[in-house]
């Protein structure tokens, strides 16, 4: 019986368009890294707590359909509990649009990619304090950290697909 029930709500699982509450969640986090929620090329959904940014195209098949037994659509941006928690997605979305970036060495990327800190040694560039977009000298997406002034902590990165774990969350 109990498996009949989880089936029957993964069918009932349903998308809607963000709440304004949800909306404003998504854009004070978007925010710390001065980009503004209508930068996002597409329409941000939501499919129970993960979140979506899906095209125009997807948006209206998915308006169309009625929107039942929908499991994922277009780039999942993050998590929505109390605060939004960003996917490593996320990062490479809004890594174009963002001012608020650090640079790290190969030793920093080795480092941050394992889910460690990254400490001053290790950083190329870095800005004033709070998130930042973690990058290599070739300009490509590690995930987001928290920079404290003194180190590089590490939010969410690439490499926890490999290990099989998060990063750690601020």
């Amino acid at each position: 019986m109990k498996r009949e029930s989880k089936r029957l709500k993964e069918w009932k699982r349903r998308w809607n368009p963000l709440s304004n509450k949800e909306r404003n969640i998504v854009q004070e986090y978007l925010l710390r890294f001065g980009v503004d929620i209508n930068q996002l090329k597409g329409k941000i959904i939501r499919i129970e707590k993960r979140v979506f940014l899906v095209t125009e195209d997807v948006y209206g098949i998915l308006k169309q359909y009625g929107g039942e037994g929908i499991y994922a659509a277009g780039i999942e941006m993050g998590v929505l509990h109390d605060e939004f928690e960003p996917s490593i997605s996320c990062a490479d979305i809004i890594a174009e649009l963002s001012g608020e970036k650090i640079v790290i060495n190969e030793k920093g990327e080795q480092l941050f990619s394992y889910g460690r800190d990254v400490f001053l040694s290790n950083i190329v560039e870095r800005g004033s304090a709070g998130e930042k977009i973690v990058i290599n000298e070739k300009g490509e997406v590690l995930g987001i950290g928290y920079f404290n002034g003194e180190m590089l902590e590490n939010v969410v990165d690439k490499g926890f697909y490999l290990r099989g774990k998060k990063g750690r969350s601020r």
